[in-house]
């Protein structure tokens, strides 16, 4: 157990990795350490040594259970919003599924009682069923969400049609600790809309508020090289906006109007022409803890509202 435990750790070391930027720190997060390329190239050498000090199981058991270990961490973190570039290093955007909240206590509790168990008492047959039982209802959970997911996309497609609402990208993603409640983003070339759809709504209309973008903005920076790693990193979920002289770029997948999770300074535009900045990240005033009772009220009230930002009249 502690084993599996050590080993599922190593691929998050490399957040202690130094980066020139904080942009570099984030959109190299995730990366070479979390690609099953890698993984699957390590596990018979991180095997074969394993095997030398620990005879418990053979060398190809080993190398399976690391395989296993590395692949499904990965596997777990592409789920999430965030951006796992599980094919490195061939370059294609990251995979950010958003079907499971990157922490969510349903997924985790089961799990973790099943590992307290065994640890403790490892010769009980409770133990095993525990961890037995919580396994089965997690990876339940992992499908549960994904359908659910898919559900909702399917719903918004269809409201974007009859909308007549033109998008580039979109993106529905669980909101914080649940799957009951999916936050919709949608972004077009000027404009980003946001929605919110729970799976206990009742034939209510699927509505979107509008929010500008800053395609002038966008025009200007795109020969930056900061500008083409975060519209890489973000499969072209983000906005720019000015703050004084700064053009501030925002990844709209993490968060909710107005209050985002990562922000960067871009360059700065003071009349005569834009110049790259030091892609560090912009600290903001959040309202994450009313973001968190909001989602709670909305997964069953869906005429709670919860927007403090600046709407572009449709």
């Amino acid at each position: 157990m502690l084993w599996g435990a050590g080993i599922a750790v190593l691929p998050d070391l490399d957040v202690f990795i130094p980066y020139d930027n904080d942009l570099d720190s984030m959109t190299f997060h995730r990366s070479w350490t979390h690609s099953w390329l890698l993984h699957t190239m390590v596990a018979p050498a991180m095997a074969a040594l394993l095997y030398r000090f620990d005879k418990t199981f053979s060398f190809a058991l080993w190398w399976l259970l690391i395989w296993l270990v590395l692949f499904t961490h990965a596997g777990l973190d592409a789920l999430t919003v965030y951006g796992t570039q599980l094919f490195w290093p061939f370059m294609p955007p990251p995979v950010s599924g958003g079907s499971v909240f990157i922490i969510d206590p349903t997924y985790t509790v089961p799990l973790l009682a099943g590992f307290i168990a065994i640890l403790l008492w490892p010769q009980r047959r409770r133990s095993d069923k525990i961890m037995r039982y919580g396994l089965a209802f997690s990876c339940f959970y992992l499908l549960w969400g994904f359908g659910a997911q898919q559900w909702i996309t399917q719903q918004t497609e269809q409201a974007l049609t009859q909308q007549n609402i033109e998008y580039n990208n979109m993106q529905v993603s669980a909101t914080a600790f649940n799957t009951l409640l999916w936050r919709i983003l949608v972004v077009g070339d000027d404009y980003y809309y946001e929605g919110f759809r729970s799976l206990l709504d009742d034939g209510q209309k699927l509505t979107f508020q509008r929010y500008d973008r800053g395609g002038e903005l966008i025009e200007a920076s795109k020969q930056l090289a900061a500008f083409q790693r975060i519209e890489w990193f973000t499969n072209g979920l983000f906005k720019l906006d000015k703050q004084g002289e700064q053009i501030i770029a925002t990844d709209l997948r993490m968060g909710m109007e107005p209050d985002y999770f990562f922000r960067f300074s871009l360059a700065e535009d003071n009349g005569h022409g834009v110049v790259p900045a030091i892609p560090n990240r912009v600290r903001v005033e959040s309202n994450r803890e009313q973001g968190i009772r909001w989602v709670w009220q909305r997964i069953w009230n869906p005429a709670v509202e919860f927007d403090f930002a600046p709407r572009v009249n449709r």
